[in-house]
């Protein structure tokens, strides 16, 4: 089958951006496996005899994974109590925060019915002084 350039650059271009079908990938692949390739696609034809070759080669055993996975569990656990021990103290950090508010809004308000009492108990002294002055007065009087 020939193929002409501008055919096979729509094709590869498809193929780079990941858009090719099955269908289209096959005809890449016959058309480099070929060997009747334009030399402009040198590097394409490189890549496609490459995973062709590849294509047939297996392990020859069985793959063993080493076992990691008690660690990460171990981390898992303990990045949980982590976060539970963080988030019980900020809960603790804000309820004792909460409870410093409310205290300096009682410190207020009874400092300013202090202030109050304070000032009526002055007002009050003021006239008391007058009584005794006028008791004093009465007594010089009276004698």
């Amino acid at each position: 089958m020939e193929y002409d350039n501008k055919y096979i650059r729509h094709l590869l271009q498809l193929y780079e951006e990941g858009e090719s079908s099955l269908e289209q990938e096959k005809e890449l692949k016959a058309y480099f496996s070929s060997g009747h390739y334009d030399e402009a696609f040198k590097e394409y034809a490189l890549l496609f005899q490459f995973f062709e070759a590849e294509s047939g080669t297996q392990h020859p055993g069985e793959v063993v994974l080493p076992k990691q996975k008690s660690r990460f569990s171990w981390m898992n656990i303990a990045a949980s109590i982590c976060i539970i021990i963080g988030a019980l103290w900020f809960y603790q950090y804000q309820v004792e925060q909460e409870k410093l508010a409310e205290a300096r809004v009682a410190f207020e308000k009874t400092q300013n019915a202090l202030n109050l009492i304070s000032l009526n108990m002055n007002k009050g002294l003021e006239k008391l002084e007058y009584v005794e002055v006028f008791s004093e007065k009465k007594n010089e009087i009276l004698k």
